[in-house]
C-alpha cells in the first residue's frame, strides 16, 4: 500500500518485525535462580526484617499422575530452595508473620492456596502464575521454613547452589550446617537449626 503525500506517493514502510514467541525452555538452573527470587521477594515484605540462612536445597523427578496428559509418561524435574528463619518469632507475633507475607503474595497477583490461622502454628501457602509453589510453616518448637518449589522443568546437571549466610539487612558470615547439597530437613545429614536471634518486635512476649 502507498501513502499519498503533498511530495508525492511515498512506498508504505515495511511493518515492524514481530518477536519470536519461542524462548528456551526453563531448566533445574533456571528455576533453582527463579525460586531464590521469590523467597527473597517474600521476605523483603516483613518489616522488620528477620534473619534467617539458607535451608536444604531439593532437586528431584516426579512422575505425573497416569492419565494426567499426553506426557503421562514424561519426567518432570524439579527443585525447591528453602529459607530458614532464625530470627525468634513469639507466640504473640507469629499471626503477623504470616499476615505480612500473605499481603506480598496477594500484592503480587499470586495465588493463597491455604491458610492457616492457627495461634500456635499458623502457615499459608501459595501458587504464581509460572507454577512455582511457595509456603511459610512453623513447626513445633516454633521454628519457622519458607520455602519455594518448582513446577517441571528440564534437567540440568547441577543446579544452582545458594551462598550459606545468615542475612539480616546485611550479610553475615556462618558456617555451613552438616550436610551435602541435596539433603532435605529429616534426612541423616541434615542439621535442623531452632530460632536464635532475639528482635525487639519479633521475640517480644506481649
Amino acid at each position: 500500500m502507498n501513502v499519498e503525500t503533498p511530495a508525492g506517493t511515498l512506498p508504505a514502510s515495511a511493518p515492524p518485525a514481530v518477536p519470536s514467541a519461542r524462548t528456551a525452555p526453563v531448566d533445574q538452573a533456571a528455576a533453582a535462580v527463579r525460586c531464590e527470587s521469590l523467597l527473597q521477594d517474600s521476605l523483603d515484605a516483613v518489616r522488620p526484617p528477620l534473619t534467617w540462612r539458607h535451608g536444604a536445597a531439593r532437586a528431584g523427578a516426579r512422575l505425573p499422575l497416569p492419565g494426567s496428559g499426553p506426557d503421562d509418561a514424561a519426567v518432570h524435574w524439579y527443585v525447591g530452595r528453602s529459607r530458614d528463619i532464625v530470627t525468634i518469632v513469639s507466640a504473640a507475633r507469629r499471626a503477623a508473620l504470616p499476615a505480612m507475607v500473605e499481603t506480598q503474595w496477594r500484592r503480587r497477583g499470586w495465588t493463597v492456596t491455604s491458610v492457616n490461622a492457627g495461634c500456635e502454628r499458623p502457615g499459608l501457602a501459595a501458587i504464581t502464575p509460572d507454577g512455582y509453589r511457595l509456603a511459610l510453616e512453623f513447626g513445633e518448637l516454633g521454628e519457622v521454613r519458607l520455602t519455594a518449589v518448582s513446577p517441571g522443568v528440564a534437567r540440568s546437571e547441577r543446579p544452582e547452589q545458594p551462598e550459606w549466610s545468615e542475612q539480616s539487612g546485611r550479610p553475615e558470615q556462618s558456617e555451613r550446617p552438616a550436610g551435602s547439597w541435596g539433603e532435605v530437613p529429616g534426612s541423616p545429614g541434615y542439621l535442623a537449626r531452632l530460632p536464635e536471634v532475639c528482635c525487639p518486635f519479633w521475640s517480644a512476649m506481649g
